[in-house]
């Protein structure tokens, strides 16, 4: 296979002050760079994981009918750190979904200052996975 999986993402937001509190002070991501109205982040694992690019205040989010990103998910390294990420979003007065077991990973979901759907999920070892099919069905589970 020539692909080894997604290097970064760029997202288009309404304010770069507001989603930098978000993704740097919430979520614990580094700024790593500046180029211009673009700002990158990184998680540890690459020169950078997210590029932030700031489209101004007018912008709109588009709807569930139309196409582009539906939403970005975000690995951390196990239960423990799932729920400590958890913790701490809620105590930022973050809105977090309950956990989700989607059989072959275990997560949950916000939105971030512009409405993009975000996941912070771990994978389970493929001899956990739970469903005969493993894409077919979501569980809620206890974070």
């Amino acid at each position: 296979m020539l692909l080894r999986g997604i290097n970064h993402a760029v997202l288009k937001v309404r304010s770069l002050d507001a989603s930098d509190q978000f993704y740097r002070e919430v979520l614990g991501m580094e700024r790593v760079g500046e180029r211009g109205r673009m700002w990158f982040y990184t998680a540890g694992a690459h020169h950078h994981d997210l590029a932030l690019v700031e489209v101004g205040a007018g912008a709109t989010v588009p709807g569930p009918r139309h196409t582009g990103l539906f939403h970005l998910c975000f690995d951390v390294a196990d239960a423990n750190a799932l729920r400590e990420l958890h913790t701490r979003m809620k105590q930022a007065s973050v809105r977090v979904s309950e956990g989700v077991d989607h059989g072959i990973m275990r997560s949950f979901y916000t939105q971030d200052p512009d409405g993009n759907m975000i996941e912070f999920g771990f994978d389970v070892p493929q001899s956990e996975w739970k469903h005969e099919q493993p894409y077919a069905s979501d569980r809620a589970f206890e974070i």
